[in-house]
């Protein structure tokens, strides 16, 4: 398990995750990048620039995601993100 910061950014500056989220694996990690970008996608106005920057405890950025306007892109990598095993 660790625990995962999900910062995003835009080419404003950096918005921090404080709380950050726990998760057991690799796999539930990316399910939660997809949905994440998915929920941000559908509630806000998005331009391309805007990203996730997944941080690990330790800060180091593990993963850069972009948050895209293609919400139909997001729909189909969230279905086969469910179908991924949970370990």
């Amino acid at each position: 398990m660790g625990i995962y910061y999900f910062h995003i950014r835009d080419d404003f500056g950096v918005v921090e995750d404080a709380d950050g989220i726990e998760l057991p694996d690799l796999a539930a990690l990316l399910t939660e990048v997809i949905r994440s970008a998915n929920e941000l996608s559908r509630e806000a106005t998005t331009h391309h620039s805007i990203r996730f920057e997944i941080a690990d405890a330790t800060g180091r950025t593990v993963l850069v995601a972009p948050v895209r306007e293609s919400l139909a892109s997001w729909d189909l990598m969230t279905q086969l993100a469910a179908q991924l095993p949970m370990q």
